[in-house]
């Protein structure tokens, strides 16, 4: 996309603003008494947008998806941005769903805890997924990468994010999650991929098969090279809010 379009869009976002409401059990925003650490981490997700779009061949954006939306952290943000793209919000939980294409305006489709079960709408110039490979091991990540990429049309661009060497280093110097977190960190050494299952997590909505995962550039690279149309446009260490590392595909 044009640089000049791009100021565009990003002047005519700082002139709109974001919507301000907040969801009760936003857990992004919940007991955190610093709203502009929730507004920099949302805001953050336009920067990383706006950065590959530079990049990529793709001058129109229309069908927007914000995959593992939870109350809209992101997505107030990127509806800001894109005041009239249709946007389709996913997640887990129905309270966010609902929550986010009522606030910001969109369809709501309702996620699933495996991969092989989601549905999801093609014909996505768009799809921007935070903080949700981070949680999964690396042969559900195969399944959700290829679900996502299924639904982009020709010429759209996959965002997603994944914890990497940063997170890797803060987990490794904090004693409490080096000894907790001992296997995800020593396989991650050894094989690029690490995962650390939340204990107690059964019971709670969608988490009873969720975690933590380490993951490396180079494992994340090979999610894209199985897809022959599938172009790795950039991938950035810590380039989300300055921990998650983002990688960023198109669709030829």
């Amino acid at each position: 996309m044009q640089i000049d379009k791009l100021a565009a869009m990003w002047q005519g976002y700082r002139q709109r603003g974001v919507i301000p409401t907040i969801h009760p059990d936003d857990g992004m925003f919940k007991g955190n008494p610093f709203l502009d650490d929730y507004d920099i981490v949302g805001e953050s997700v336009l920067k990383v947008i706006v950065s590959n779009l530079a990049i990529a061949r793709k001058e129109a954006i229309y069908n927007i998806m914000d995959f593992g939306c939870g109350h809209g952290r992101g997505a107030r943000y990127i509806r800001s941005l894109f005041p009239s793209a249709n946007i389709t919000f996913c997640d887990i939980d129905p309270s966010c769903i609902e929550f986010c294409a009522r606030e910001f305006g969109g369809d709501a489709v309702l996620s699933s805890e495996h991969p092989s079960d989601i549905k999801i709408p093609g014909g996505m110039d768009l799809i921007w997924v935070g903080s949700v490979f981070t949680h999964l091991d690396y042969e559900r990540m195969q399944i959700l990468f290829d679900k996502l990429f299924a639904a982009l049309g020709r010429g759209g661009m996959l965002i997603a994010t994944f914890r990497g060497h940063t997170s890797y280093e803060i987990s490794k110097n904090n004693p409490a999650q080096a000894t907790s977190q001992a296997k995800m960190l020593e396989d991650y050494d050894q094989t690029g991929i690490g995962y650390w299952p939340y204990p107690n997590a059964a019971g709670q909505v969608g988490m009873s098969e969720w975690g933590l995962s380490l993951t490396s550039v180079e494992r994340v690279v090979a999610l894209g090279k199985r897809h022959a149309d599938a172009r790795l446009v950039g991938y950035s260490e810590a380039g989300w809010a300055n921990i998650h590392d983002v990688g960023a595909w198109t669709k030829r």
